[in-house]
């Protein structure tokens, strides 16, 4: 039987009574300060309701919860829920208080339909396990994994900031250092878990945390991949979960394969993350899933500076670096990409770090011919699909602040290049055009076999028609 909506103060009290979500003394001294303010007059629902949460009793969602009649579910474990943060395609995140401490912490709730198999839930512990093992100040923390009943989730970190997809899009791009600082720390808190073969998979704006004091924080490990040796196998893998990415930032090489993937797969997707901080857009920005995923296997995107025209030259190469096609043309480690960032803020140059730059224009993909969206789907796994929701993140809960245009932005930047609208487009010219020579040369590569086996094939036809023709007479 579905339960009914709450219709007076009273029966709002009877809920919230048998809900236990307020101490009784605490609730006896609320409800007294009310009726002194009431001065004998009837006290509404809705101003009971208001009373309530202006003195920080409950919250918001408990309200709507127990106003829709509902008393249950508001405590999991040690943990009183104070809200719904969010759900993604493998949980749901709450806002949770220990009931000793008062310590707020985000909780991850696995799914139920997940819970009745033995090995996924041995698995998650395992891998839930690995990724508490991080502790680094650019990294969310995980507190704890649990279990109350049927119920299985991870404690973690509650931080309060803002995404760098909701900062880029309500602010505009960032200033250059600021950019560049912001790249630096999310490479410090990637480095600490690559020491730790934990591969994250989904590096993107909206999974970069920054706090009100310039802090940047790594959110959601859900897809990360933990080396378990060789005769183990990825949760995700043994269950062939859907998400293995976002489009907008997903490495070549991890949509043929997200499973085989290392390190640098998180590098590539953090030359995006920098190319969206500084634009204020991805490198593909346009086109279905498909063309998307099959652009970042075969083309080289615009040069940071025609969107970014204030792009010092050689942080503009720094990105395409990073984005490398092929994983051994990147940075190959966070700590070089750190070493190289750093170097940049205190030179204004690319010193090429644990890079070689006869390689830093390539293609992993060597023919861009019509028909590449259909190539790129068809090496995807079966049932593997992409998750193409917008960047938006659990964590991001305070997203106020003020909205300065994307023009006073970019001009305030600490380190200014002079460079005009003429020379950002002749430097993307010449870009593409070194980067068309390269594919055009490997294709020629790739092919050389085909007039050869063409002519051994056509020989082979030849002969058998002859014997058949012979056998016949």
């Amino acid at each position: 039987m579905p339960d009914s909506p709450v219709q007076s103060a009273k029966s709002f009290l009877k809920l919230l009574d048998k809900s236990g979500i307020v101490e009784e003394s605490r609730l006896k001294d609320t409800l007294a300060e009310l009726s002194r303010q009431a001065a004998g007059r009837t006290v509404e629902t809705q101003e009971l309701v208001d009373h309530l949460v202006n003195a920080q009793l409950i919250t918001p969602w408990h309200v709507e919860k127990l106003m829709a009649g509902k008393y249950k579910g508001f405590f999991l474990g040690k943990y009183k829920l104070l809200g719904h943060l969010g759900t993604g395609g493998m949980s749901a995140v709450y806002l949770a208080e220990h009931k000793i401490s008062g310590n707020r912490r985000a909780i991850k709730v696995l799914p139920r339909k997940n819970v009745s198999d033995a090995s996924y839930l041995d698995r998650f512990y395992r891998e839930g396990k690995a990724a508490a093992s991080l502790d680094h100040p650019n990294v969310v923390r995980i507190y704890d994994i649990c279990s109350d009943s049927n119920t299985h989730y991870m404690v973690m970190e509650h931080v309060q900031g803002t995404d760098l997809y909701q900062t880029v899009k309500q602010n505009g791009p960032l200033k250059i250092k600021d950019a560049v600082h912001a790249i630096i720390q999310a490479c410090r808190g990637l480095a600490h878990a690559h020491q730790r073969e934990l591969v994250h998979r989904d590096i993107k704006p909206a999974n970069l945390l920054r706090m009100k004091d310039g802090t940047v924080k790594i959110l959601d490990l859900g897809l990360a991949l933990f080396n378990l040796g060789e005769d183990d196998e990825s949760l995700t893998v043994l269950h062939n979960e859907k998400i293995m990415g976002t489009a907008d930032y997903l490495s070549p090489e991890q949509a043929v394969n997200s499973h085989e993937v290392d390190h640098r797969a998180d590098i590539y997707s953090l030359g995006c993350t920098l190319y969206y901080i500084l634009t204020g857009h991805p490198p593909f920005p346009t086109g279905s899933l498909a063309q998307r995923i099959a652009m970042h296997q075969s083309k080289q995107p615009p040069s940071v500076i025609v969107s970014r025209a204030d792009c010092p030259q050689p942080l503009a190469e720094i990105c395409h670096a990073m984005m490398a096609k092929r994983p051994e043309h990147r940075y190959q480690t966070c700590d070089d990409l750190v070493a190289e960032l750093t170097a940049f803020l205190e030179t204004g140059q690319q010193r090429c770090i644990g890079l070689d730059p006869a390689t830093s224009q390539d293609t992993f993909v060597a023919s861009e011919s019509p028909a590449a969206d259909e190539t790129i789907l068809s090496s995807l796994p079966p049932g593997r699909l992409l998750d193409e929701t917008p960047d938006s993140s659990i964590f991001a809960i305070d997203t106020s602040g003020s909205s300065p245009s994307m023009k006073g932005r970019a001009s305030s930047s600490n380190i200014h290049h002079d460079a005009n609208a003429s020379h950002a487009r002749s430097a993307s010219a010449s870009f593409a055009r070194s980067a068309k020579l390269k594919q055009l040369s490997q294709t020629t590569k790739q092919h050389k076999w085909i007039i050869p086996t063409a002519i051994v094939v056509m020989f082979l036809i030849l002969v058998a028609v002859i014997k058949l023709a012979a056998s016949a007479s």
